[in-house]
């Protein structure tokens, strides 16, 4: 009886865990086509809330103003013009340096170009590829950053890779990390091993 039990709880506990990882896929879903997580916060706070809550006001914050990777993508290939080129605002002074710094580059044939279409060039590859962070990178150093549009750009990009991987450390606390879960009723996940103790 008590194998039975102890099989009953670790069935119990695999079944919570499977469940908390189908809330964080389906929270990654509606986050992908930017639609509002509805249902999918309460059970966000209530099965993770406790095991990471900060991850869990992460992705909940960024679902009230969702945005999606191709937005992003849409929106950086409208600010090309604008990152390519000079600031408006710049200085005669602060423009000559600009265009002497870039006059003449020394660099190794294998780093990448600083050239700013270039830059834009990576930043869009980045951007396809998901990995929006180097794609911010690229963007911050070219020469039209500084921009209101390019900041709010720069803004929502950050605020995207912060919800995606706040999504991937609820998938890995699901899978690898039960201890502070809590399943549909809000108790505690309990995985007790089938293994005998030594």
């Amino acid at each position: 009886m008590a194998r039975l039990d102890l099989q009953a709880q670790a069935a119990s506990g695999n079944a919570a865990r499977a469940e908390g990882l189908l809330v964080a896929f389906a929270a990654r879903r509606a986050m992908e086509r930017g639609v509002p997580l509805g249902y999918l916060s309460d059970q966000l706070r209530l099965r993770f809330g406790d095991a990471r809550p900060n991850a869990v006001r992460t992705i909940i914050e960024a679902s009230r103003d969702p945005v999606t990777l191709d937005q992003l993508m849409a929106r950086l290939e409208g600010l090309s013009a604008e990152l390519v080129s000079a600031p408006y605002d710049e200085g005669l002074w602060t423009g000559i340096q600009r265009e002497l710094n870039t006059l003449f580059i020394v660099r190794r044939e294998t780093s990448p170009s600083p050239a700013p279409r270039r830059r834009l060039e990576r930043a869009k590859t980045f951007l396809e590829s998901g990995r929006v962070e180097a794609a911010v990178a690229e963007v911050r150093n070219m020469p039209g950053a500084k921009g209101d549009q390019v900041q709010d750009w720069i803004n929502d990009a950050e605020r995207y890779a912060s919800a995606q991987a706040a999504l991937d450390l609820l998938e890995t606390t699901a899978v690898l990390d039960p201890r502070d879960l809590h399943d549909a009723r809000g108790n505690k996940v309990e995985q007790p091993s089938l293994v005998p103790a030594d």
